[in-house]
């Protein structure tokens, strides 16, 4: 009877819509359970770590990536001082700026579901080894300006779909966004009273900080680990002859070099006044010898150029040491103590046997 039938008709639509609030109810306690853990990272390694990898699982996702904008090198920078590899996150993707970024959202601010194109999205998914049949991609806005994209994927070609509904992805973004900005913010709080104001590397408190998390690290990777100490030769003759102010510059000339000579996961600090000193990761004597001629040589060929056209030729002693594993016996402070004042005995060697050389720690 078409009573009978509507009826049917009506239950069957019910159960339906009930079980599409289960479905939905689900998976916004998976959504909150998510956000939750994100606002509670205390750290930006915690946020990476909680975004790629804690909760693909649960959601079914089959690829999780993070791409963030990062043109001067602070995120990067930020992790690797926290003794992060960042060669271990490879679905962790940095971008110098936003155009390709752009390229992809085309000013859109909502997430995108849409299929995979090897054209527009390979840079997005560069870590997965099988590429994905649909996508959606979450960007992250701060001030309206693009400073990153959470990129999920699936190897299922209808799994996200132009179609499908978007407000708990857009909630989503809107939540990573915030929490990225928080962890960075905390980040440059914290490191605030470790970088030298002057020349922006990281002051003395830092390197001691360093030193010893960095011998723990070395003993137990089994790996070497080098110290640089670095002089600027007849310092207080620059600022007699020029001024304190062209003084600060030359500090300042003399770090950006030697930043520019080393990895970026070495640790280079100022160690006071006109001295600086470098941590080498994982480094022999040999590797440490070729970064400190490549820096005493970058300083003598260049000559420093003041505000008033005045060239003054610059030169810089260098005293290397090398921290061996087997050598990382307890008490670390005492090893360390001794690992740093080796460094600081060569480098007094060689301002004492003619300035603008490098010498090595040796026993003898």
């Amino acid at each position: 009877m078409p009573i009978e039938k509507d009826v049917s008709e009506l239950n069957d639509r019910f159960e339906a819509l009930l079980y599409e609030a289960r479905v939905n109810e689900i998976t916004l306690r998976k959504f909150q359970s998510f956000e939750l853990a994100l606002l509670e990272s205390e750290s930006l390694a915690g946020l990476i770590e909680a975004l790629l990898y804690k909760y693909r699982t649960g959601f079914g996702w089959d690829l999780v990536t993070l791409t963030l904008v990062d043109p001067s090198y602070d995120i990067r920078r930020f992790l690797e001082q926290s003794s992060i590899n960042i060669k271990d996150y490879k679905d962790l993707i940095f971008l110098q700026d936003e155009t390709l970024l752009n390229n992809v959202y085309n000013g859109s601010e909502i997430p995108l579901l849409t299929p995979y194109s090897d054209d527009t999205h390979a840079f997005l998914f560069s870590s997965a080894t099988e590429r994905p049949g649909s996508i959606g991609l979450l960007p992250l806005m701060r001030n309206r300006q693009l400073i990153g994209s959470f990129n999920v994927g699936s190897f299922k070609k209808d799994r996200f779909h132009e179609d499908a509904a978007t407000d708990f992805l857009e909630h989503l973004a809107a939540i990573i966004s915030a929490c990225i900005e928080t962890s960075l913010a905390k980040e440059r709080l914290k490191h605030l009273g470790l970088i030298d104001n002057l020349t922006g590397v990281n002051n003395r408190r830092f390197f001691d900080q360093r030193l010893l998390e960095e011998a723990a690290r070395s003993k137990r990777n089994l790996a070497s680990l080098s110290c640089l100490f670095i002089d600027i030769d007849h310092f207080k003759k620059i600022n007699d002859t020029y001024g304190h102010q062209t003084g600060d510059e030359v500090l300042k000339y003399i770090a950006r070099i030697i930043r520019e000579q080393v990895r970026t996961i070495d640790i280079v600090a100022r160690f006071g006044g006109e001295e600086f000193t470098v941590l080498l990761l994982d480094s022999e004597t040999d590797m440490a010898t070729e970064i400190a001629e490549r820096i005493r040589s970058k300083i003598a060929h260049k000559p420093f150029e003041t505000p008033d056209k005045d060239s003054i030729n610059l030169t810089a002693s260098l005293g290397i040491s090398t921290l061996r594993p087997e050598q990382c016996e307890e008490p670390l402070d005492t090893v360390t103590k001794e690992f740093v004042e080796s460094a600081d005995k060569a480098l007094y060697i060689a301002k004492n046997s003619g300035r603008n050389r490098v010498i090595s720690f040796t026993e003898e």
